[in-house]
């Protein structure tokens, strides 16, 4: 069952609710993920990640197992595999899929890491601290379904106390009008994800159809190209927007006529982009 490269396995979401619905053998997907985990020698980390296809569940899942199944590998927790599965996961904040002993919405992922890793192992994920005071449950107990398959009792689990409210991400967005009764806008958000590390997302909204692409793991001056490419592309467009509207944590949105993007006003706006990356909380209530 050894991972290959260029395999990938979609719809992760409810391969693990199968699994959780009582079955102690796993789906055959979950089998070879846990088999490869398990190895001394296991395979890098770009192959799991594209043979979970990059979808949040399957990244959650697999960083909970790096910690809940540790104990049977003889080696620890898996921290560089945590530490790259950080750069891909959609927030910090993101609550677990169902799957045998998830903490489902007990914790949240960056609780969850909190909760189970020490201070060095955080610090060597790079884990960020939060910005606003979260509730710290204590420690999970290793996964029910994992111990009883391996023959090993497992103590009735006691409730855990209740989550903080959540947080979410502050984000940066860019609505470009195609007209002011459309609701076809097509919607540019950037996320702050760690120190130096944004997601971009265009979500192109037409009468037909809705597409998203999302690039993670990029850097400040990755953002800032890919923006003055797609800005660049409006004033170039035949068939012209409406206007732009720009909203950015801590300042007044703005709205934008799309032939009032002269050079001078675009760099303005990088300039604005770039003066948030710099005092950006990483989280907002």
């Amino acid at each position: 069952m050894s991972l290959n490269a260029n395999t990938r396995v979609f719809g992760w979401k409810s391969i693990l609710a199968e699994w959780n619905t009582g079955n102690i053998a796993p789906p055959h997907p979950v089998e070879t993920v846990l088999q490869n985990l398990s190895r001394r020698q296991s395979p890098p980390a770009s192959h799991f990640f594209t043979y979970l296809n990059e979808e949040n569940e399957g990244l959650l899942w697999f960083i909970y197992e790096c910690i809940a199944s540790s104990w049977m590998w003889e080696s620890g927790h898996r921290l560089h595999y945590i530490q790259q599965a950080l750069d891909l996961v959609e927030s910090l904040e993101s609550t677990f899929p169902a799957f045998p002993g998830s903490p489902v919405n007990t914790h949240t992922l960056r609780s969850f890491l909190t909760a189970n890793l020490t201070e060095d192992q955080l610090t060597y994920i790079q884990l960020m601290p939060a910005l606003v005071p979260m509730h710290v449950p204590a420690a999970l107990p290793v996964r029910a379904a994992a111990t009883a398959a391996a023959g090993v009792p497992v103590p009735e689990a006691e409730p855990l106390p209740a989550p903080e409210p959540k947080t979410k991400n502050a984000t940066i967005h860019f609505h470009i009008l195609r007209d002011l009764k459309s609701n076809h806008d097509d919607i540019i958000t950037i996320r702050k994800l760690r120190d130096d590390t944004y997601s971009y997302t265009l979500k192109d909204k037409t009468s037909t159809n809705d597409s998203v692409n999302t690039q993670k793991g990029l850097d400040r001056d990755q953002v800032i190209s890919i923006l003055r490419t797609t800005l660049n592309m409006l004033i170039l467009d035949d068939e012209p927007y409406y206007a732009v509207q720009v909203i950015l944590p801590t300042f007044p949105s703005v709205m934008l006529k799309v032939e009032s993007l002269t050079a001078e006003v675009r760099d303005r706006l990088y300039d604005a982009v770039e003066m948030t990356m710099d005092s950006w909380p990483t989280y907002l209530v």
